[in-house]
């Protein structure tokens, strides 16, 4: 089996061509698993979300993890779910903020979330005004 996505010979590869594909359900823009109509959740994109933090990390700080960084995100849908674990994999802090209490309880079943709470100031430490 062999999946490509947005491929187009280059004789028709035009924005108007792209566009007409992309009405008929024949063609799809995307980027890592959720470009494929295979998608597959979490699990399908927590190495490529562990890879970026590595590399924040080599970039950003010179280093080889996040240890001592924070991280502040939101969601715990099926692509961003994978933030918390890919941030612990790199000895990093994370702060992941989610609305929906099935999203969350999925996300700590799962082994992904190692605290949890509906305060704030029980998960960080806020310096008084």
């Amino acid at each position: 089996m062999i999946i490509a996505n947005s491929n187009i010979v280059p004789a028709w590869a035009t924005q108007e061509y792209f566009d007409r594909y992309d009405e008929m359900g024949l063609i799809m823009y995307g980027q890592m698993t959720a470009g494929s109509w295979i998608y597959i959740g979490t699990q399908g994109i927590l190495q490529g979300t562990y890879e970026t933090f590595a590399a924040l990390a080599r970039k950003e700080f010179a280093t080889t993890s996040l240890k001592g960084k924070f991280i502040l995100t939101a969601g715990m849908g099926g692509m961003s779910g994978a933030q918390p674990m890919a941030a612990t994999m790199n000895q990093g802090v994370i702060l992941d903020v989610e609305v929906r209490p099935e999203r969350i309880k999925r996300k700590v079943d799962a082994g992904y979330e190692a605290a949890v709470d509906t305060a704030v100031e029980k998960m960080v430490k806020i310096p008084p005004a």
